[in-house]
């Protein structure tokens, strides 16, 4: 596409519209040639763009000298497309001053999701989109000497981590992973595993572990076993195929009539990963793997009650090497394996940082908490509550005590001795399942080139590997119970209504405020405010009960707001007020 350009005019930002719809008519590579006639262009701009965007991609920038002949060459389509299709060219010039926001967007009313900035400057906070954004800038234009780290990096690759959070803005990051992923492609196999899976020995072992202590019949094992034998050595599945090949095994289930097409192989997916990580509170875990976490038991909780941990006593590290393949595999499919883990595991697992306060908090926060009122108490109010009952010895996530010295379990830890214990907890609780979770993320880089993980924020490697949690309004309502209050009651259908405004990831929000989890299934209980005869008031939640006390509101919009500002910035419990913790 040849454009020829008015005298004098220096192109700000030159754009093309395009669908990451289009299937294999998407460009994934463009070139831009320039010149002062068209017989002698030259490349001044080279772009891989990410094959799932929807929008305008900029493809040339900033100029500071005028072209008259701006020439637009699609080289490359998605999954090797002979033929394109672009919706439109957009051109800003030099003389329009256009940053993408304004002050507004810093007002109260869009900050509610955000309650750590309604007490700053809004000037300030405008003042600092700013300087991200330039920053932003500055390293796409530098962000192929970083990623993947080299030998002339000079310590840049190693503070990318101090970034971390904020390359979502970059425009050229998701592009680059998308690269990274094409390179470290490898063929699709020559022919699919047939798997056999007997998924009723799966249920009856479910619903007594006990009886099959080896774990031989669950879904994990069958699949497992199944690619080891014959043929199909895991050797030969690297889950590094191109992301269209959307079928990695084929199941026969016993005694059930499915001809799979990709529906058995999906259903496998989430059977893989109930055993992992099962839904239900009350059920027996069948694999050895994970366990649920000390949150999960504490009712007084408001968050992370839905998650589990490695398991600090398992050492199958070759099984959790394979787990970690499958989850790279997801990555690099449109596959999902959902697992309910913590930000203390996925940091790790994306290579961030961790902190006790902050991440260890989503695994044990009673155990965060004992050691802050340890490290803050007077002597005589430690001997009064401590006295001979706390000893050198901690309980881990798999409810066994380990020692933190010799004979710890027999030694009282006295007043002076409290911060050498705190730290020794620190310690072993920390790297309580550092070697389980050191495993699966030796399994996610064989299928992932290490540079991906680089780019990708904690956030952003788990949806890729979980996927979204998608909360529709006709899933949630499928959960809901009604308590001394009827369905057809106006306070009921002021909150059908906001919960139909609401967002996807308001309605996690809010989910999470009334039960403490961000996903389905979760039953919710519906009921009649607390004997307060206030209108428009806040509501107030239970999470042990996981019940909404729903007050009365003088409208649909008036419940919209409360609830969601209840969702971004109430704790449930005791109904106090304050912000969550992320």
């Amino acid at each position: 596409m040849r454009l020829h350009m008015k005298k004098g005019t220096i192109i700000k930002r030159l754009y093309i519209s395009v669908d990451g719809q289009d299937d294999n008519y998407m460009p994934s590579h463009v070139i831009v040639m320039a010149g002062q006639d068209g017989s002698n262009l030259k490349k001044i701009n080279d772009c891989n763009l990410d094959v799932n965007y929807t929008g305008d991609y900029c493809i040339l920038e900033d100029m500071t000298q005028h072209y008259r002949v701006i020439e637009i060459r699609i080289k490359e389509c998605k999954d090797g497309g002979i033929d394109t299709r672009i919706h439109g060219i957009k051109i800003k010039s030099t003389k329009e001053k256009d940053i993408g926001f304004n002050k507004d967007l810093f007002k109260n009313s869009e900050l509610v999701r955000y309650p750590r900035l309604e007490s700053v400057d809004k000037d300030v906070l405008y003042r600092r989109a700013i300087v991200m954004q330039r920053f932003i800038k500055l390293f796409d234009s530098v962000i192929q000497y970083i990623v993947p780290s080299w030998p002339y990096s000079v310590g840049s690759f190693g503070q990318l981590n101090a970034v971390r959070q904020i390359l979502i803005l970059s425009k050229k990051r998701s592009a680059l992973i998308q690269r990274l992923l094409k390179q470290s492609e490898t063929s699709k196999p020559s022919s699919m595993p047939k798997l056999y899976i007997n998924r009723r020995a799966a249920a009856e072992h479910k619903s007594d572990p006990s009886k099959d202590p080896e774990c031989k019949t669950t879904v994990f094992s069958q699949i497992f076993e199944g690619l080891k034998s014959g043929t199909y050595a895991n050797s030969q599945l690297d889950f590094r195929w191109p992301q269209r090949y959307d079928q990695w095994w084929e199941c026969k289930f016993l005694s059930e009539g499915i001809i799979d097409q990709g529906g058995g192989f999906r259903d496998s997916l989430s059977d893989l990963s109930e055993e992992l990580c099962p839904t239900a509170n009350d059920q027996p875990d069948p694999l050895p793997f994970f366990v649920r976490s000390p949150n999960q038991k504490h009712e007084d909780l408001n968050t992370n009650r839905d998650v589990f941990v490695p398991n600090p006593g398992c050492t199958d590290f070759m099984k959790y090497e394979w787990i970690g393949m499958l989850m790279a595999g997801c990555l690099r499919s449109k596959e999902n394996l959902v697992l309910a883990l913590p930000s203390f595991v996925w940091k790790q697992l994306a290579g961030e940082c961790i902190t006790w306060s902050r991440d260890f908090a989503t695994v044990d926060s009673a155990a965060v908490k004992l050691l802050e009122l340890l490290e803050s108490i007077d002597e005589q109010t430690f001997n009064e509550t401590f006295a001979d009952e706390l000893t050198f010895s901690t309980m881990l996530s798999n409810q066994t005590v380990a020692l933190l010295k010799e004979e710890g379990d027999k030694t009282n830890v006295q007043y002076n001795e409290r911060m050498e214990f705190c730290r020794l907890v620190q310690e072993k609780r920390m790297n309580e399942s550092k070697q389980q979770i050191v495993a699966i993320k030796r399994g996610i880089l064989q299928v992932v080139p290490r540079a991906v993980l680089d780019l990708m924020t904690w956030q952003q490697l788990e949806t890729s590997i979980c996927g979204n949690p998608e909360i529709s309004l006709e899933a949630l309502k499928k959960t809901t119970f009604y308590e001394d209050i009827e369905q057809n009651d106006t306070r009921v259908k002021y909150l059908w209504e906001a919960m139909a405004n609401f967002t996807n990831e308001d309605r996690s929000r809010f989910l999470r405020f009334v039960t403490g989890r961000r996903r389905l299934p979760a039953p919710l209980y519906i009921a009649a405010d607390r004997g307060s005869e206030k209108t428009d008031s806040l509501p107030e939640s239970s999470t042990c009960s996981n019940t909404l006390f729903l007050p009365c509101y003088s409208s649909a919009k008036v419940a919209e707001e409360k609830l969601r500002y209840a969702a971004y910035n109430c704790v449930a419990i005791d109904t106090d007020m304050g912000t969550w913790d992320e």
